[in-house]
């Protein structure tokens, strides 16, 4: 099943809400993911850009979408991001197309 990274941003109503009622939102995570057909991996806090990761899977881009979506409508979050991850078993699949088309494609004003 495909695996996705969800990078996640709390809105400051989010952050407040969270400081003054301190809780563990992978349980609600867990909830929507199994609703949606997925599973949660794990979640983690984090610094930086971002306020917060989940690790995903979903049976299909679809599924993976309608958790985006789903989340993105709550007014929880100020930033979203979701990016698709190929394990190494399909990354050498792809390397190995690659390699056999390379050559293969003409780039602009050649």
């Amino acid at each position: 099943m495909p695996r996705y990274l969800h990078q996640f941003g709390y809105s400051t109503e989010s952050i407040k809400g969270m400081v003054t009622t301190p809780q563990d939102r992978r349980e609600a995570a867990e909830k929507l993911f199994s609703a949606a057909g997925g599973k949660l991996i794990d979640m983690y806090f984090c610094f930086g850009k971002f306020d917060g990761i989940a690790i995903s899977e979903f049976p299909s881009q679809v599924d993976a979408t309608t958790v985006a979506l789903t989340v993105g409508v709550s007014g929880a979050f100020s930033t979203m991001q979701t990016t698709v991850l190929i394990d190494m078993d399909e990354a050498v699949q792809a390397m190995q197309k690659a390699s056999a088309l390379a050559g293969s494609y003409t780039p602009p004003g050649s």
